[in-house]
């Protein structure tokens, strides 16, 4: 009969040791993602084919609101007039993609209705991060925002200069 009585006791202590280390490692995690809150952000990846636009270049972030498990941090809201844009040159009618390394809960893409990128209109082939360049030449402004649920969202803008078919 003791046995048993001192296999419990055992996986009680394991257990009781098992969360006060979890704890422990959400702390420490917590106390270093908010050092550098930045860095503790998912990433993202806008693909033009196989072509890679280049971050914080040709993809630029424009504000973001991170929740931690203790506090929450964010930045102001940048319009596409604060942040320098670098156009992109693209084929009409290619095919883009956006990736996060951590899946958003919500992903729109939106493209500004005129070359002066201050009224946007969510693009609905967008599904899935996935949407087409505009068939006729010009430059087009798009805003990304993502948003996780629980933790915050980010926001993005790039250009794309949509270049004529050459025969």
């Amino acid at each position: 009969m003791k046995l048993p009585k001192i296999f419990f006791r055992k996986l009680i202590i394991g257990a009781v040791l098992l969360a006060i280390a979890t704890g422990m490692t959400a702390f420490i995690k917590e106390s270093l993602d908010t050092q550098d809150p930045e860095s503790a952000l998912p990433i993202i990846t806008v693909l033009y084919g196989d072509e890679e636009l280049v971050p914080d270049k040709e993809v630029r972030r424009a504000g973001w609101e991170w929740n931690f498990f203790l506090t929450q941090e964010k930045t102001p809201l940048l319009s596409p007039e604060d942040v320098p844009l670098q156009p992109v040159d693209v084929m009409p009618g290619a095919q883009m993609r956006i990736l996060f390394t951590k899946e958003p809960s919500e992903l729109r893409v939106m493209r500004a209705v005129s070359d002066k990128p201050t009224e946007y209109l969510e693009l609905s082939d967008a599904g899935g991060g996935r949407f087409s360049t505009p068939t006729t030449p010009g430059l087009y402004f798009y805003k990304v925002r993502a948003e996780w649920s629980g933790r915050g969202f980010i926001q993005y803008y790039f250009a794309l200069q949509v270049r004529e078919l050459q025969i």
